[in-house]
């Protein structure tokens, strides 16, 4: 192999080098933001859990006390 074939195939190897380095920095922004979303959702989440369980059961008719509508 000639001197200038390995200097292309470096050149190309560094030009990739270059796009994954780019691809993975790329990933990991998109992860972290996945990452913010989904804490964010989970605190959400939590937080209408906390609200189901304070409301309790009173919200909820007997089944004596749920009548149907009257178009039945």
């Amino acid at each position: 192999m000639s001197e200038s074939e390995l200097e292309n195939r470096l050149i190309d190897m560094e030009i990739r080098l270059t796009h994954q380095e780019d691809h993975i920095h790329q990933l990991d922004k998109v992860i972290y933001q996945q990452d913010q979303l989904i804490n964010e959702l989970v605190e959400q989440v939590r937080t209408l859990n906390k609200k189901l369980k304070s409301a309790g059961e009173s919200n909820i008719l007997s089944p004596s006390e749920d009548k149907p509508p009257p178009h039945y």
